[in-house]
């Protein structure tokens, strides 16, 4: 009798024993199951929160880079019959200008307290030559390119060639007035007994000038845009007469 209560009382924890493996089994599961509903769920929320605090941060380190200002050049003539010129500028005091002749970097200079620099002795190829700058502050920062220049270097005259009136040659009119005209070979500015003659696009001049009877004295003068000068001297007669 009392061996078969007690096999009773056996079976009735093992009943038990098995109800609280189930139960914990299951709870278990069920913790998994919320932990993959969970992560499933908050993940893009956490890796865009993330994301935004790393996406601020590069911009703050951006933000932290500023680059200097580019340079601005004072006196940068459009030609030139000088073989070395100076270049003058201003940009911020005591920042780096470096310098570039058709490509390459060709000299520094230091902005001074007044903001101006200076580039001395600089040498040019014949023909068109390319010039720009940019300025360095002192933790190696480089600004955009400042405006581009182009520089032609001419040390050759302009040629001229009258057309009429000829060396020498007599002119007859009654309007007290002879009419030179010529040609140069590059743009000019031309003139006259020291006045200023009409140029075409053709390269071609023409001037009416007033004289007296007699001899006369014809001067033409052409200075092209790099300030090269050639002049032409001869003398006609002028005889008042059709």
């Amino acid at each position: 009798m009392a061996t078969t209560r007690r096999t009773s009382q056996l079976k009735q924890e093992e009943v038990e024993l098995q109800k609280r493996l189930l139960l914990s089994l299951m709870g278990i599961i069920t913790i998994a199951f919320l932990l993959i509903i969970g992560v499933s769920f908050f993940a893009p929320q956490i890796g865009s929160f993330f994301g935004l605090f790393s996406m601020h941060r590069n911009d703050a380190d951006d933000q932290a880079i500023i680059k200097p200002g580019p340079p601005t050049f004072s006196n940068v003539p459009n030609a030139t019959k000088e073989e070395a010129i100076n270049i003058n500028g201003f940009s911020q005091p005591g920042m780096n200008v470096v310098l570039y002749v058709n490509g390459p970097e060709v000299e520094r200079a230091l902005v001074g307290g007044d903001g101006l620099f200076t580039f001395s002795g600089i040498k040019l190829n014949k023909g068109k030559n390319t010039i720009y700058a940019k300025v360095v502050d002192s933790k190696g920062t480089e600004s955009d390119t400042s405006k581009v220049y182009i520089i032609s270097y001419d040390n050759e005259k302009p040629k001229i060639d009258v057309i009429e009136p000829k060396s020498g040659s007599t002119v007859k009119n009654l309007d007290k007035r002879i009419k030179i005209t010529g040609k140069v070979n590059e743009k000019s500015s031309i003139k006259i007994n020291g006045r200023l003659a009409i140029m075409k696009p053709d390269l071609s001049f023409e001037f009416l000038l007033g004289v007296e009877e007699g001899n006369v004295k014809i001067k033409v003068e052409a200075t092209d845009e790099a300030g090269n000068v050639a002049t032409e001297e001869f003398e006609v007669r002028y005889v008042k007469e059709s």
